[in-house]
């Protein structure tokens, strides 16, 4: 009996010690050696890997998206000269910021690249206006004119058959940028449409504007319509050395009466926000053009005047009027905050010879002839730390309408354009003697 006990406490016992080793094995299973395919670390194994704990990735902060389009972060091929001031970012895709008197470029941003303008297609319309029309003129809107254009699109309410002068039509192509306007402008100016745009590209090539092509005086959208901001700024340049058109861009509010088909009085505002707009106000302002359709986006050109310079600065292709504002406010700062004009070095030599043309040989007879060169002093656009003496000088003679020829000397800045003076030859002098 005690036997059979004794084999009952061995049989439990080695139970006991089965089901130990059996937990022990389950608790430290045999190492696994085969990784899981598609692992890209070393030791990745299917046990190891670890779920994301959902309440740690909740609390960690989501990325700030960026507030700018990639338009903002163009290069600006003008900070890229030797010793320039670094110009503000703007959101532009295209922008030019130009001296009006001399065409000094003081701020470039990709401004060679073809854009649509949309609206401000218009300062060239007013140009060709004021240059081939009397402003008393009767221009009479057709058919065509009224309703040749995109429903919808800008206009003052003109009826076929209804008459305005060229005056009070350039005030409602240029404040309310109406383009039922323009078209009959453009009839009135070169009898079509058609004839009237191929003037626009004439008048263009005139100004050195290579990458221009217009189809039509309003700048509704069209695939071959387009400016590059550089050209534009040639175009908005010439068009504010004309008196009339100055005094039409800075007018803030306009009035046309009553007509031949209407009867109620037609209030203007100019849309140019910079001189006219409580909020966007900006004193130095002297006018401009706005524009816009879906493709061109946000288009801008404003004029500016401090201490007797003036400015014009072009923005094509901006996402909107709260930022196309304060970039040109930003750029014109700019130009007026790091730029001076200064009279560069005067000067003054003689030409030991007869001159040029029929006039040497009318001289040719005269001992010691010369002329002596006097000097007018020009103007050159300087940037903050640079002086005259830093500038590189380029000469030309150039054909002179008050005497036989000029020299006409450029200043350069790092291959920067910046201005120029002449040295006439205009008096002749028979000895040397005379000099003293």
């Amino acid at each position: 009996m005690q036997k059979m006990v004794r084999v009952h406490k061995k049989i439990k016992i080695s139970l006991a010690m089965l089901a130990m080793a059996v937990c022990v094995c389950a608790c430290c299973p045999w190492p696994v050696y085969a990784v899981e395919e598609g692992a890209q670390e070393e030791g990745v194994t299917q046990e190891n890997v670890q779920e994301p704990d959902p309440a740690v990735s909740a609390n960690e902060p989501e990325e700030t998206p960026d507030p700018y389009p990639p338009s903002y972060y163009l290069p600006i091929e003008s900070n890229e000269i030797p010793g320039w001031p670094q110009g503000p970012q703007v959101q532009a895709e295209s922008a030019v910021l130009m001296d009006v008197d001399y065409g000094v470029c003081l701020y470039e941003k990709n401004m060679h690249q073809r854009q649509y303008p949309a609206s401000i297609t218009k300062i060239m319309t007013a140009l060709l206006t004021i240059e081939n029309a009397d402003l008393s003129d009767v221009v009479t809107f057709s058919e065509n004119a009224v309703y040749g254009i995109e429903p919808g699109s800008s206009h003052i309410g003109i009826d076929v058959g209804e008459e305005l002068t060229v005056e009070q039509s350039l005030y409602g192509l240029m404040l309310a940028s109406a383009n039922e306007v323009a078209m009959g402008l453009a009839e009135h100016v070169a009898g079509s449409v058609e004839a009237f745009v191929e003037m626009m590209n004439e008048r263009a090539e005139e100004l050195g504007c290579e990458d221009t092509h217009f189809v039509n005086p309003h700048g509704l959208h069209d695939e071959e319509h387009y400016v590059t901001a550089y050209d534009m700024a040639l175009i908005a340049r010439e068009a504010y050395q004309n008196p009339t058109f100055r005094k039409v861009t800075g007018t803030a509010t306009y009035e046309i009466p009553k007509t031949n088909k209407e009867e109620e009085t037609r209030y203007l505002i100019n849309n140019q926000k910079l001189l006219s707009d409580e909020y966007w106000y900006y004193a130095d302002c002297r006018g401009g053009k706005t524009g816009f359709t879906d493709q061109a986006l946000n288009t801008l050109v404003t004029y500016a005047k401090r201490d007797n310079r003036t400015l014009v600065c072009v923005d094509l292709k901006t996402n909107g009027i709260p930022v196309i504002y304060p970039d040109t406010t930003a750029l014109l700062d700019y130009g007026f905050g790091y730029f001076t004009w200064e009279h560069p070095e005067k000067e003054e030599d003689v030409r030991f010879q007869a001159p040029f043309g029929c006039m040497q040989q009318f001289y040719s007879g005269l001992e010691n002839a010369c002329w002596l060169r006097s000097y007018t002093p020009g103007w050159v656009l300087l940037p903050q730390g640079i002086s005259t003496n830093d500038l590189e000088k380029k000469k030309a003679t150039e054909p002179n309408a008050v005497g036989p020829w000029r020299i006409k000397t450029s200043y350069y800045c790092g291959g920067q354009y910046m201005g120029y003076s002449y040295q006439y030859e205009d008096q002749l002098l028979r000895s040397l003697s005379l000099m003293e």
